[in-house]
């Protein structure tokens, strides 16, 4: 299965590509304040770790792997959003998960959670699931703050190892039901 371009009104998301690497690697993976917030990446940036990344994604069925697009405005590569197959998360692996980075130059205009909702209706459909959860750090009150804004409800609590820290981190999981979902679009 191929990736749809999803378009929002400021906004397109489209597959990753191979030629995304340098881009991932410029905007989020040489910024410390994108990716001290990731559990899988590395801090200081490892040269060839985008280029890894990309090349395990790409080609591969989203709905088995991950399905990522790259959030652009405009045609400029400013962030991903992703959902990851059901089976990441130990306390809901029946569920696809969603995870998302804007660059920091773009953050505090909306494009996250603009970028974030596409993601979500796209995958409740492709999925035929009730319920999509997410995981973030406990102290990352931004992202908290969106997938709250976005309907999403706490779950519980673990803790991930996070590469660029060196540690494990405190995680908060939280799961929006569908109809949450669908209400809320529907009063917007």
């Amino acid at each position: 299965m191929s990736l749809p371009e999803l378009r929002t009104r400021r906004l397109v998301m489209r597959p990753l590509e191979a030629r995304d690497a340098d881009a991932i690697a410029d905007l989020g993976g040489r910024d410390f304040e994108i990716v001290r917030w990731l559990t899988g990446a590395s801090w200081p940036y490892v040269e060839g770790e985008a280029e890894d990344f990309v090349s395990k994604i790409v080609g591969t069925n989203p709905l088995e792997t991950e399905a990522v697009f790259v959030v652009t405005l405009g045609g400029v590569f400013i962030g991903v959003a992703a959902i990851e197959a059901p089976g990441d998360l130990k306390d809901l692996p029946e569920l696809p998960t969603v995870g998302y980075w804007i660059g920091r130059a773009f953050q505090g205009h909306g494009y996250a959670s603009e970028a974030v909702e596409a993601v979500l209706e796209w995958a409740f459909e492709t999925y035929k699931t009730d319920a999509i959860a997410a995981r973030v750090f406990d102290e990352n009150t931004r992202s908290r703050g969106l997938l709250r804004k976005l309907g999403f409800k706490p779950y519980s609590l673990t803790e991930r190892f996070a590469k660029a820290l060196d540690r494990r981190v405190p995680n908060l999981i939280v799961r929006l039901e569908r109809s949450d979902f669908e209400a809320r679009r529907e009063l917007a």
